[in-house]
């Protein structure tokens, strides 16, 4: 099962819920029940979001009575789909050219689906259904899943995913195609870029604010009227690529902070042809779900420790103003790493704690071996 629990899973908890007693249903306890069902995390938030989305109320319908409508509350509504509907959307065939794209499912096994990749879909799948297409930029600090959101969008609707990394004197038209010698004359060679963009398909431009602003106007026709226009094609004469409706194409970035003084800041008008969504921190109980499947023999104890730490670290990072950020991908190093042999305290140097040897932090990696011996009693 996926980590997506629909409406009529939520609709049938509640019920269950309610049948115990006659207390009114709470989001905790929805929660509780779908994660013991389902091994399932949805925060409480989510929960109460996805009932207002129905029309329905979280405490049940036992429990009160309804408030009648006032008799002037009778006029026409503006019609709203639901997300639900929207998510996820028929795809067309996919051309055999670019089918071995499409993300594979086991590198999805121990992905923790949140509130942000839904709301990323609809971004995305408005333009396919309306002709009114959206280029959403994720923005947000490192390890919050900016990125590898777009990849699983792309898995969850069997398209094929390109990614392309950005740098300072990066330029779309080198993406293009080249020139090549067939039988003693030049011909143009068109790239996989141009045959992605000819199907249904995912683009993702990472860290996209890294690429001058002056080579940003090259996406200024890409994304404004959906094509892109070469030279060297049709034996010199030029050609247009018209973009396929269903190809979607997306942004990431980390915008410009104490811990990353890179790129530049987009001009406006780039971004007004975008739209934004800022990636929030993983929960501790997402953390916990996101180890426990991609370690399923990872007894509680422990999982409760590395836990532990790496929200420790987080802490002091922020408390400390330490210019480095951390992420999932550390805290499942070390874990690799441990399971794999290493001591605690050489899987945690080697894994995580090091990296501020790296941003020539030394003296902070001593917090860091600190806060280890607060949790593993074995380096104390």
């Amino acid at each position: 099962m996926t980590s997506e629990v629909s409406n009529d899973q939520l609709m049938e908890v509640r019920k269950q819920i309610e049948l115990k007693g006659g207390s009114p249903v709470r989001a905790w306890q929805i929660k509780d029940a779908i994660a013991k069902k389902w091994s399932i995390n949805l925060d409480e938030s989510t929960i109460r979001g996805r009932f207002i989305e129905m029309d329905q109320p979280l405490s049940g319908k036992n429990v009160g009575a309804a408030k009648p409508k006032e008799e002037e509350d009778t006029g026409p509504k503006t019609e709203r789909q639901h997300i639900d509907n929207i998510v996820k959307v028929k795809t067309s065939v996919i051309p055999e050219n670019i089918k071995s794209e499409i993300p594979r499912a086991e590198e999805f096994i121990d992905y923790v689906e949140r509130d942000i990749d839904r709301r990323l879909a609809v971004h995305y799948n408005i333009g396919p259904v309306t002709g009114r297409y959206k280029y959403p930029i994720t923005q947000g600090k490192q390890g919050t899943g900016k990125t590898y959101s777009h990849k699983y969008y792309a898995f969850r609707n069997g398209l094929p995913f390109f990614l392309y990394s950005c740098y300072e004197d990066f330029k779309l038209a080198k993406l293009f195609g080249d020139k090549t010698i067939k039988n003693g004359s030049i011909q143009f060679q068109e790239s996989m870029f141009v045959r992605a963009i000819q199907g249904p398909c995912v683009i993702l431009f990472d860290e996209i604010n890294a690429v001058s602003n002056a080579n940003s106007f090259d996406f200024h026709a890409l994304l404004q009227n959906r094509e892109l226009f070469t030279n060297d094609a049709n034996d010199g004469q030029g050609r247009i690529y018209k973009l396929h409706p269903e190809c979607r194409i997306g942004f990431a970035q980390n915008p410009k902070s104490a811990k990353y003084i890179g790129g530049h800041i987009k001009p406006s008008n780039f971004l007004g042809r975008c739209t934004y969504l800022t990636y929030p921190e993983f929960k501790k109980a997402e953390i916990k779900t996101a180890i426990s499947r991609k370690f399923p023999k990872l007894v509680d104890s422990d999982l409760e420790k590395f836990v532990k730490y790496y929200f420790a670290v987080i802490e002091t990072i922020e408390r400390s103003k330490i210019p480095v950020d951390i992420s999932i991908r550390q805290i499942n190093n070390v874990i690799d790493l441990w399971v794999h042999g290493l001591s605690i305290k050489d899987a945690l140097e080697d894994g995580l704690s090091s990296i501020l040897e790296a941003v020539s932090q030394p003296k902070a990696k001593e917090s860091f071996f600190r806060l280890a011996q607060a949790v593993w009693i074995e380096l104390m």
